[in-house]
């Protein structure tokens, strides 16, 4: 009994000189903070949706008038994020997952801790915490089913009149509800885009003393000023369920929701270009792009990255220019690019801070270099000094290649070979 007494005496003073710290946060920019868990789909003309991802992120809405900057957001399972600046939203978003246990067992619940500057230098620390409040049942809703709806009738996302107001209607918000802690409600957010993916209508957020949407809230009306003949336009419904708090006067929210997105296209003959694909609206719709396609782009050139020690690297450098005879195609102090091809290049790099790796004492990474001329290249190689034959020339039984490795000076293997078919 003495024992816990003690316990709780030395642990009681902690936690009254944290949440006195929490209570002093005046923040003169901060409108909100909000930490999350999502789960987006994508809904068809049918009605039916299917799952796009599972997604973690967080966001700093800033105050009109105020000023965010250098925002990150830490919790012990994760690295350090950053948030990229903007006027009036700061986001940061973590990696996106097919189930929700994977995105649990990379974000679990707990305390995360935002850290950011506002005017004049002030630097806040401000905790948000997601927590297991259903036993490790899942908190995110069901998503919203979108219907479209035109003089009082409900009408087909693949004809909409451009000349008709359009009420956007979803499923009701089953769990959500009034916030026991009497500050804002669960939230649904109605946006629309065109297909450049710029908003051009967004229901509201909290905090700002504007209208918003709540759990109750069944649909919203959208303009036909802001629509127009033959083009394809976006919409997102959000059903957030919320824990809200606040730290000082800085209202936090950490949410988990699910967010659903339909295109709808106008009826007539477009005035506008818009691309083959509608432009990404949200991150969250990772089955879109920022450039109107999911095409790749070309990749232009290849190069392998050799971290060495400083001693090594003038030797590595020796090698790869006067043994092996590659151009040089960049020369720096502490890193140097070779050309194998007219698209393929080594770069030597010596280890310093400014180095993304270090080198290891026993590398795993293989050099492999492809020519019809394998013999002749290890007859070369025989000849060269200073080069250590790690294999002889060899016809592989595992593989269609003729082969023979050496090793450089960092330790890295190097591999010829010619494809024997």
């Amino acid at each position: 009994m003495l024992k816990k007494w003690l316990i709780a005496f030395m642990i009681y003073p902690a936690l009254m000189l944290s949440a006195c710290a929490q209570n002093e946060v005046n923040s003169t920019d901060t409108q909100f903070l909000v930490v999350g868990k999502t789960a987006n789909y994508r809904q068809d003309n049918s009605g039916a949706q299917q799952m796009i991802n599972y997604h973690f992120f967080a966001e700093i809405f800033v105050k009109e008038g105020g000023a965010v900057t250098n925002g990150t957001l830490s919790h012990p399972a994760i690295d350090r994020m950053n948030f990229d600046d903007h006027p009036s939203t700061l986001e940061t978003h973590g990696g996106r997952y097919n189930n929700e246990e994977d995105l649990n067992a990379l974000y679990p619940n707990g305390e995360y801790m935002y850290e950011y500057t506002e005017t004049g230098g002030t630097v806040l620390h401000i905790p948000v915490v997601m927590s297991d409040r259903d036993d490790g049942n899942t908190r995110i809703p069901a998503s919203p089913i979108i219907t479209i709806s035109q003089n009082g009738s409900e009408v087909s996302a693949a004809s909409v009149d451009p000349d008709q107001d359009i009420v956007i209607s979803w499923t009701p918000f089953l769990e959500g509800g009034p916030d026991e802690n009497g500050f804002v409600d669960d939230l649904i957010f109605a946006v629309m885009a065109n297909c450049k993916g710029e908003k051009i209508s967004h229901s509201g957020v909290p905090f700002g003393g504007g209208a918003h949407l709540t759990y109750a809230d069944q649909n919203v009306t959208i303009s036909s000023d802001l629509l127009s003949a033959g083009e394809v336009f976006q919409i997102s419904v959000e059903h957030a369920v919320m824990d809200t708090n606040y730290v000082g006067n800085v209202p936090t929210i950490a949410t988990y929701a699910a967010t659903s997105f339909l295109d709808f296209n106008t009826s007539g003959v477009s005035q506008n270009e818009c691309t083959a694909l509608p432009v990404q609206m949200d991150k969250g719709q990772t089955d879109r792009s920022v450039y109107g396609t999911m095409d790749l782009p070309k990749i232009d050139e290849q190069i392998t990255m050799l971290y060495y020690s400083e001693e090594d690297f003038a030797r590595a450098a020796e090698f790869y220019a006067k043994d092996l005879q590659l151009t040089a195609t960049f020369d720096d102090d502490w890193v140097k690019i070779y050309k194998l091809t007219d698209t393929a290049f080594i770069g030597v790099v010596m280890d310093s801070e400014g180095g993304f790796h270090h080198p290891n004492k026993e590398s795993a990474v293989m050099v492999s270099i492809v020519s019809k001329d394998v013999d002749k290249w290890y007859a070369a190689i025989k000849n060269a000094k200073n080069v250590k034959i790690e294999h002889e020339i060899y016809d592989s039984t595992t593989a269609p290649i003729r082969a023979f490795l050496i090793r450089d000076p960092g330790g890295y293997t190097v591999e010829f070979f010619q494809w024997n078919n």
